[in-house]
């Protein structure tokens, strides 16, 4: 027999194990259904069996069990994985283990129920139990960063797969049935407590990693208000106030997170342009010039250079700032407000923008514009940059600005949930404390070694 023969039998045989190992499997992956099932209920049975509530405290979670739970959520990163998960009731289970007092089997629950949220295949049916999406939101009040960077995550795959559901309903039937499962949606957001809880995240958590997941569901969030007739009811909380500056010591803590701060100011930037109240300006106008130069100064004139992908950012940035300036509001401005605005102009002028987007690079250039000659005219009217009465400034119309905004989407770093078990870290949410800067932005495609 030569040695070409040889070959194809022996691929033939492996095609026929192969088609074997799959009538046991666990759709088109090699997980066997047997082997998968025994673990679901050696862990069921284990949380059946036992409290884990205890006069001290809670329960520390069985190392067995653990290992157990983090290869569920292993495997649950393979759609056919999530698809058996949802079919046969393991969704339900792991949503029922969100009211485990022991932090590490909510953080492993919600991982799994990210994962499963984040396949498009799966999501529509997910979106009908609405237990699922009412206890997720119900997570955000644990003080716990492991377990917060993985709601927010979840949170930002349930509307981007809304955005991606929205803009692929082709009939007209279709298009109903995706708005009613986005209006459902949108009214779980807008209830007070849960606004208010995101707030208290914002204004507390020094968890880099947990506020730029926190940020990129804002962005999406924002966005998905445009689909809906009942905007202003869906987005009152988040406009209010208290919540807006939750919001800017999120963009405080966040300096130097170039990632976080693009979500942050697309959030900002459509509440400004859009839902805004006239009498808030003077309560957040002030810090928001400030925060604004502080980006730029941080962010933008940190670029060697600024190309396409930096335009919605600069004019975010540009956009907030200007508005609060027009509106006359603000008590004081930064001394250094004026050079760093500058030095922003001549950063965009040099920069090497392809044809298709300099449209948006003259428009943004125009508002710096603006912005470098209102702040002159304070000079020169002998107006102290430094500090000034509140109101005093005659008010412009921001409407030009509006009319000639170039459209922007939501930065496109990907919400995309992965394999993802990471290990548990040592240290509680709590009070904001200091904390080193966490490192990395994207989340570990595989188990991470504890």
């Amino acid at each position: 027999m030569s040695e070409s023969s040889e070959i194809r039998h022996t691929d033939k045989d492996l095609q026929r194990l192969e088609e074997l190992a799959r009538d046991a499997a666990v759709g088109s992956t090699m997980y066997d259904k047997r082997w998968v099932i025994e673990n679901i209920l050696e862990v069921g049975r284990h949380f059946q069996s036992t409290s884990y509530v205890q006069e001290d405290g809670f329960r520390e979670l069985d190392e067995n069990i653990e290992e157990k739970m983090m290869t569920l959520w292993d495997i649950s990163v393979e759609e056919d994985v999530s698809k058996f998960y949802l079919e046969y009731g393991v969704l339900d289970f792991f949503v029922e283990l969100f009211s485990n007092p022991n932090l590490r089997v909510k953080e492993i629950s919600i991982g799994i129920v990210s994962n499963m949220v984040y396949h498009e295949a799966s999501f529509v049916s997910i979106m009908d139990k609405d237990v699922c999406l009412e206890r997720t939101l119900k997570l955000i009040e644990e003080k716990d960063s492991p377990t917060l960077l993985i709601v927010f995550r979840c949170l930002h795959s349930y509307g981007y797969n809304l955005f991606n559901l929205i803009h692929r309903s082709s009939d007209t039937s279709t298009k109903e049935e995706s708005r009613n499962i986005l209006e459902k949606f949108l009214i779980f957001l807008s209830v007070p407590s849960v606004v208010q809880n995101i707030g208290f995240v914002l204004a507390g958590c020094k968890n880099r990693t947990v506020l730029q997941n926190c940020a990129r569901f804002l962005s999406i969030l924002s966005e998905l208000w445009d689909f809906t007739e009942e905007r202003k009811k869906m987005c009152q909380y988040y406009t209010e106030e208290q919540f807006l500056q939750c919001a800017l010591e999120g963009v405080r803590e966040s300096i130097g997170e170039d990632k976080t701060e693009k979500h942050f100011m697309v959030f900002l930037y459509l509440i400004f342009e859009r839902d805004l109240e006239k009498d808030l300006y003077s309560s957040i106008s002030t810090q928001m010039i400030k925060l604004c130069g502080k980006l730029l100064e941080e962010h933008i004139l940190e670029y060697s250079s600024i190309d396409e992908n930096d335009l919605e950012f600069l004019f975010n940035i540009s956009y907030v700032m200007k508005s609060c300036l027009d509106s006359g509001e603000y008590s004081e401005l930064p001394t250094n407000i004026l050079t760093i605005s500058k030095d922003a102009r001549v950063q965009l002028e040099k920069a090497e923008i392809d044809e298709d987007h300099l449209d948006n690079k003259v428009s943004i250039l125009a508002m710096i514009s603006k912005i470098i000659e209102y702040l002159e005219s304070c000079s020169q009217n002998g107006e102290c940059l430094q500090d000034r009465p509140c109101g005093h400034t005659p008010r412009h119309n921001s409407s030009q600005a509006r009319d000639s905004s170039p459209y922007f989407r939501t930065p496109r770093d990907t919400p995309r949930s992965v394999r993802d078990t990471p290990g548990r870290s040592p240290g509680r949410w709590s009070a904001r404390s200091p904390a080193s800067r966490t490192p990395g932005a994207s989340t570990p495609p595989w188990r991470t070694p504890r």
